[in-house]
């Protein structure tokens, strides 16, 4: 009996190294020695506003304006710039309708010479 007792015992596994998920393809302990434990920082950018997220407060934090703030002359720039751009695009999107309207007649004259 003691031979079955023997084969069914539990055995302890070895510890498994921590593998690094860094695209800086270090270890994970020389990662944290080197960077510390928290080494990455999530931040984002929308316009010229900074969001940095606190891990520890779970929750978004607003760092500062990021680059120049944009002069109101060049704002008017850019809002005319963005008037013409608009306007063209819908000059674009009727003559699209037009050659698709026209294309639909062509294509139904076709149909009613060939059948009729």
């Amino acid at each position: 009996m003691s031979f079955l007792r023997s084969s069914f015992s539990i055995r302890k596994t070895k510890p498994r190294k921590a593998v690094s998920r860094s695209p800086l393809k270090l270890p994970a302990e020389e990662l944290a020695r080197e960077l510390g434990p928290q080494y990455q920082t999530i931040d984002a950018r929308i316009g010229n506003q900074k969001m940095v997220f606190d891990i520890t407060q779970g929750d978004w934090v607003a760092d500062g304006t990021v680059g120049p703030a944009v002069s109101s002359r060049e704002m008017g720039k850019l809002e005319k710039k963005k008037r013409e751009l608009e306007d063209d695009n819908n000059m674009l999107r009727t003559k699209l309708d037009i050659l698709l309207e026209m294309l639909a007649e062509v294509t139904a004259e076709h149909d009613l010479r060939r059948t009729g």
